[in-house]
């Protein structure tokens, strides 16, 4: 059988790269792409993660030769419009959704597999009292200013290794980045989330909040979750069990 994985691989966004399921478990002769590109015929596909839900019924990679099957991992499903025409075909075209968003009880819970990482099992003693890892895209227009005394990495330089490095050296994570606020939650860092849009309201276990104008004023309210890395694992695999089930019923049907 042929299986695909496709997501936003060809990307500087360290979450959007980080997060496919390919990258954490071992699936045989599976091949992985962007799923902005076209792709050869294939048995089956695991779309995801990352917010692409909106738009993946209309992605290049979209095969719909000899009814694949087809699986949603780890995807936003938290729409301002959830009513759209392009969210109504993507939930369409899939056989399987694992959402990332807590909560929205039309789907199954599967957060973004990058939890599986080994990097969030190392020991890393924090340096600062707090580090701000920012949107590239965002911070600017969110009107965010960082001082100088904090230290700040953006969310598209360097690696995921360097991000998640970072990050544990804090004992206080500011971020607007969506994998920057699940990953310190994962490292067991109190947490202040700058959210920007609603996708930053259905994490499993809250961070705290700030806005753009009072988030230096709110650096001793951050909030850890200790259990978020064990309860985000054991949901991965949760979903892993069914996704390897439809799996082997599509391999016995070829």
């Amino acid at each position: 059988m042929k299986l695909l994985f496709q997501h936003l691989r060809d990307t500087k966004n360290i979450g959007d790269f980080a997060c496919s399921p390919f990258d954490y478990f071992d699936w045989g002769n599976a091949t992985v792409k962007d799923m902005r590109m076209p792709s050869d015929p294939y048995d089956a596909t695991i779309f995801g993660g990352g917010k692409i839900f909106g738009g993946l019924a209309e992605a290049t990679g979209v095969n719909r030769i000899n009814t694949p099957l087809h699986i949603a991992w780890g995807v936003g499903t938290r729409q301002s419009f959830p009513i759209s025409g392009k969210y109504r075909r993507a939930r369409h075209l899939c056989d399987l959704v694992g959402s990332r968003d807590w909560g929205d009880a039309k789907y199954d819970y599967a957060p973004c597999a990058s939890c599986m990482s080994p990097l969030f099992d190392e020991t890393i003693t924090p340096e600062h009292d707090v580090v701000f890892y920012w949107h590239g895209g965002k911070t600017h227009k969110q009107g965010i200013d960082i001082p100088d005394s904090i230290p700040a990495k953006a969310n598209n330089v360097g690696s995921f290794e360097d991000s998640i490095r970072f990050m544990a050296s804090g004992k206080t994570v500011i971020s607007n980045s969506y994998h920057g606020v699940y990953w310190s939650l994962l490292l067991g860092r109190k947490t202040i989330c700058i959210p920007f849009s609603n996708k930053f309201g259905a994490y499993r276990l809250p961070p705290a909040y700030a806005t753009p104008k009072n988030w230096l004023n709110k650096l001793d309210t951050g909030i850890a979750q200790p259990e978020m890395l064990a309860t985000c694992r054991q949901a991965t695999l949760d979903f892993k069990a069914k996704v390897d089930a439809l799996l082997a019923i599509k391999e016995n049907s070829l």
